[in-house]
């Protein structure tokens, strides 16, 4: 009789064998989670979303809604025990409040895309974008949260709730203020893609973009420039349902293209991307990524982080981690997912997007 823990290892190694080099139709090509990363340092200047490499072959037009809930908040560094806080352990001085407070606010923004095929390989589109910055309703749930799981709160919880504010100290001479509630316009991009190689289990891809200044500057909104990036795009196929995908872009500030900020010296962007994409079914995908961009300027206000005591506050790169799913239809895709800055805490404390994309005309 043959030993059971004989036949362990190939139990275990055929299905291995069978997912790692079995050769399933290419047609696998949904792309990794598409969305801004909207911190606000980074958010002014253009940053690559999540394009897939094989959008260039897609012979549709594509109209593509997108909305984002985020809440964030930052303060500058202080000692609790030389400031003046009321019994609840918040300031009592609403002015040295404003004073110490980096970012705090809630938003919705809507960002709206269309592209169309262009030429055999290429596809060509142009996005706009809009920020609704008001006060947290979800300031005490978070707070509560952090607070019942021992987690830092990034000393939100000396200051009031519901308040909106932006105002980023930095030594690169960007000016990024918000004094309250408001509608912001972004600013415009319009971008392009192109599928240079497809194998059976590969696909790679070039992404250009150029970005307008429609935003305002000195706001969340924008630079007051254009600025221009470009990224490569890469997606293999491992097995029948798992699909790895890289991308490095890079993109050039339009303070630093034209010399037109005055004082204002960004820096040059790197922005990166690595995912993984599970195909459950032919309607069904989840989806895991990390995405890590580079800060487009250096602080003067110190970061008092556990893991990280060394930087300024902005000057660490944002380290988001989005995890959700896709739902493909005959003619339109539901995507969602969630973001949190798990390491560095550059990103948002917490933010949900919801996009659905529609496909217009043949594929063929």
């Amino acid at each position: 009789m043959v030993n059971s823990a004989s036949r362990t290892p190939s139990f275990f190694l055929l299905p291995l064998f069978l997912v790692l080099f079995s050769h399933p139709d290419p047609a696998f090509a949904h792309g990794p989670l598409r969305g801004k990363l909207l911190d606000v340092p980074h958010q002014i200047y253009y940053g690559f979303p999540g394009f897939s490499a094989s959008q260039g072959l897609d012979r549709s037009v594509h109209a593509r809604g997108q909305v984002y809930y985020l809440n964030e908040f930052r303060g500058y560094a202080f000692d609790p025990d030389e400031e003046s806080l009321d019994e609840e352990g918040r300031f009592t001085d609403p002015d040295r409040a404003r004073e110490l407070t980096a970012m705090d606010f809630e938003a919705l923004v809507l960002d709206g895309t269309l592209s169309f095929p262009f030429g055999r390989a290429h596809r060509m589109g142009i996005s706009l974008r809009f920020y609704s910055y008001y006060g947290g309703f979800l300031d005490s749930a978070i707070e509560g949260f952090h607070s019942a799981f021992n987690l830092p709160n990034a000393s939100r919880e000396y200051f009031p709730q519901g308040k909106t504010a932006v105002s980023i100290d930095n030594d690169r001479g960007l000016a990024i203020e918000l004094e309250g509630p408001g509608i912001l316009p972004g600013d415009m991009e319009i971008f392009g893609i192109w599928t240079f190689s497809e194998t059976r289990r590969t696909v790679w891809g070039l992404a250009w973009a150029l970005e307008l200044p429609t935003g305002k500057k000195g706001t969340p909104g924008g630079n007051g420039h254009a600025d221009l990036g470009a990224q490569l795009l890469f997606e293999h196929l491992l097995g029948e349902s798992l699909v790895l995908h890289l991308q490095q872009g890079f993109v050039v500030p339009g303070e630093l293209i034209f010399g037109a900020g005055g004082e204002a010296k960004p820096l040059l962007i790197s922005q990166s991307l690595a995912g993984l994409e599970w195909l459950w079914s032919d309607a069904w995908s989840l989806l895991g990524q990390i995405r890590i961009h580079t800060a487009p300027l250096t602080s003067r206000a110190p970061l008092n982080h556990s893991l990280f005591p060394g930087p300024d506050q902005f000057e660490m790169p944002v380290t988001a981690l989005q995890t959700g799913f896709r739902r493909s239809y005959d003619s339109w895709s539901l995507e969602v997912y969630l973001e949190q800055d798990f390491l560095t805490h550059e990103g948002p404390d917490i933010l949900l997007s919801v996009a659905a994309d529609w496909k217009i005309g043949s594929r063929n």
